[in-house]
């Protein structure tokens, strides 16, 4: 039977409103969980009125 490990990694908007996304730094993440093995399986936008105020990133892969 094949068996998953998870990782979330949560990413913070920035700038004094929090509505700064820097998108090097989340591609930079991204491409070294994914040298790493890991796949992205799902994103969340955690929001508040209408406000985004944290993404949850969800990766899995196979444990050896």
């Amino acid at each position: 039977m094949r068996k998953f490990e998870y990782k979330t990694v949560k990413i913070e908007p920035q700038g004094f409103w929090g509505t700064k996304l820097d998108s090097d730094k989340i591609d930079k993440i991204l491409n070294d969980l994914g040298n790493q093995g890991w796949e992205l399986v799902a994103m969340q936008d955690l929001e508040m009125n209408g406000n985004s105020w944290s993404f949850h990133y969800t990766f899995k892969r196979e444990k050896i």
